[in-house]
C-alpha cells in the first residue's frame, strides 16, 4: 500500500474519538507514524485504553457528556484541530436499543455542536457504515446516497448510523460545518484485540469450532486500509461527501478456504443453504429466549450473509486515493497476529498436537 505523506505544519492536533476500538486504533497508529500530533477520546477506566499508542494524549469522556467534550476540544491558542469520529455503540441485534440511540446519535450531534463551537476546528470526518446506505437488489452495486433514511432499515445501529449521518449533512448544509463521511464495510486484520465477529469466526475455523459455513457472502476491508482511507477523507474529503471505504465482495465459501489455506488446515466442507441458515437462526433465537441466552446464530445474522454486499468504492478511490490489500494478505497478517497473541496456535503446533493422539483416542 502506498503510504501518504504527512502535511501536518506542526500546529494541527488530530482529535480522534473512539480511539481505543479497532479503527479508531489504527487511525491513531497511522496518524503517530506519520508524525502527526493525536488527541485519543476514550471512555474512563475503559480496559482498551492500554491499546491506545503510548505517544496519543489520553482524554477520557463520554459522547454523552458535553463537559468532557468540551475538555476535549480544547487546545492551546494557535492549534487547529481536525475531528476523525469513529466511536460509536455497536450491536448485532437488530432491535431498537436506546443506548445505541444515546451515543450514536445523540453523540454525534454533541460532536456536531463542539467542532462548530470551537473556530480552530477545520473539518469533522465522521465514520458512519455501509449499513446506513439503503440495499439494491442483488447484482446492483451500492454507491453513495446524498440522503439517509432510517425507516428503510432492518436493524437499530444502521438506523442509528443512519440518523448521524444525515445530522452531519445537515449541519453542513444548514450551519456551515466542514465535514465529510465514510462509510467502511466489514473490517478484518491484525490488531484486533477486542475479538470482533470476524476474528472470532476465523478463530473458529482454525480452531475446528465451526463445523459448518453459510452459504452466503459478505464485504470486509483490512483495518489498515480503512484507516487509510479516513486519513485521507480528513486530507482529501470535499465537504457534503460521503464516501464507500470497501472491498470486494467474498463468498463464505472463499473466505473459509482462504482462511484453511494461510493456517494451513484442512478446509471447511459443509455449507448450509440460507434457507436452511435462517430456520436454524429462528428455532435457535427462540430457544435462546427461553434459556435467557446468547443465540448461537440468528435470522439478522443470516441476512447479512443473504443481502446484497456488492459496495462501490470507486468514488473514494478517484477522489482519495483510496485502495484495498487482497484478502490473502490480510488473512496472512492477521493469522500471524493470533498465532503471536496466542489466540490460535501455529500450523506446526496443532500438527503436533494432533499426532500426540492416540490412534484409539
Amino acid at each position: 500500500m502506498t503510504k501518504m505523506n504527512n502535511t501536518n505544519n506542526g500546529n494541527t492536533k488530530y482529535l480522534v474519538t473512539g480511539a481505543a476500538g479497532f479503527l479508531g486504533g489504527a487511525i491513531c497508529r497511522q496518524l503517530i507514524e506519520r508524525g502527526d500530533n493525536v488527541r485519543a477520546f476514550v471512555l474512563k477506566n475503559d480496559p482498551a485504553m492500554k491499546f491506545v499508542p503510548e505517544a496519543a494524549e489520553i482524554c477520557e469522556g463520554d459522547l454523552t457528556d458535553m463537559e468532557s467534550l468540551s475538555r476535549f476540544f480544547q487546545v492551546d491558542e494557535g492549534t487547529e484541530t481536525v475531528v476523525i469520529h469513529c466511536a460509536s455503540v455497536v450491536t448485532v441485534n437488530p432491535g431498537f436499543n436506546q443506548t445505541v440511540m444515546n451515543v450514536n446519535v445523540g453523540g454525534t450531534m454533541n460532536i456536531i455542536d463542539q467542532c462548530l463551537a470551537h473556530p480552530e476546528c477545520k473539518k469533522l470526518v465522521y465514520v458512519s457504515s455501509t449499513g446506513a446506505i439503503p440495499e439494491r437488489p442483488k447484482g446492483q452495486p451500492i454507491r453513495e446516497v446524498d440522503h439517509f433514511d432510517d425507516s428503510v432499515l432492518r436493524d437499530c445501529y444502521s438506523q442509528s448510523k443512519a440518523l448521524a449521518t444525515q445530522a452531519v449533512l445537515d449541519a453542513v448544509h444548514e450551519r456551515g460545518l466542514n465535514a465529510c463521511v465514510v462509510h467502511p464495510s466489514g473490517i478484518m486484520g491484525p490488531e484486533d484485540y477486542a475479538v470482533g465477529e470476524t476474528t472470532s469466526t476465523m478463530i473458529k475455523i482454525i480452531n475446528g469450532e465451526m463445523p459448518a459455513g453459510i452459504d452466503g457472502s459478505f464485504n470486509l476491508c483490512d483495518v489498515r486500509d480503512l484507516a487509510d482511507g479516513t486519513i485521507r477523507a480528513a486530507e482529501k474529503g470535499r465537504s457534503g461527501e460521503c464516501y464507500i471505504l470497501g472491498n470486494r465482495e467474498v463468498r463464505f465459501r472463499d473466505f473459509a478456504r482462504m482462511v484453511a489455506e494461510e493456517a494451513g488446515i484442512k478446509p471447511m466442507r459443509m455449507f448450509l443453504s440460507l434457507g436452511m441458515a435462517n430456520l436454524m437462526g429462528r428455532m435457535m433465537e427462540k430457544q435462546a429466549k427461553r434459556k435467557g441466552t446468547k443465540p448461537l446464530m440468528t435470522s439478522f445474522s443470516v441476512y447479512n450473509l443473504a443481502r446484497n454486499n456488492c459496495f462501490d468504492s470507486t468514488k473514494a478511490m478517484q477522489e482519495l486515493g483510496y485502495r484495498t490489500r487482497s484478502y490473502q494478505e490480510t488473512m496472512h497478517d492477521e493469522i500471524q497476529w493470533l498465532i503471536e497473541t496466542g489466540k490460535v496456535k501455529a500450523p506446526a503446533v496443532r500438527a503436533a498436537a494432533m499426532e500426540s493422539v492416540p490412534a484409539h483416542a
